[in-house]
């Protein structure tokens, strides 16, 4: 139950939040279908939360900057990402109100 808490609530350190993207990151949108739907990243590749373990193998190995449409997204999915190996250099937030 711990380590459920902290991967979803605890924020991942050195985790900075972007707002230039860089040229050569793999930019990973954790937010549902239905959100990156209606407020597409081009060139994003779409990969909910709930789908990340499934389909990792389909990141590249580069670095990786992850939209999100909140808090809970960005630090499960940061956390997850870089147990299997990936370079997660930013994020940012894309949620309703931005």
């Amino acid at each position: 139950m711990v380590t459920l808490i902290f991967n979803r609530y605890v924020p991942v350190r050195n985790l900075p939040a972007v707002k230039d993207f860089e040229k050569d990151a793999v930019f990973v949108d954790l937010r549902d279908y239905q959100d990156s739907a209606k407020n597409p990243v081009n060139g994003a590749i779409n990969i909910p939360c709930g789908y990340l373990k499934r389909y990792i193998k389909e990141i590249p190995n580069r670095h990786i900057v992850i939209i999100a449409s909140n808090e809970l997204e960005k630090n499960f999915g940061a956390r997850l990402l870089k147990k299997y190996g990936y370079n997660v250099t930013g994020y940012t937030i894309t949620g309703p109100s931005q």
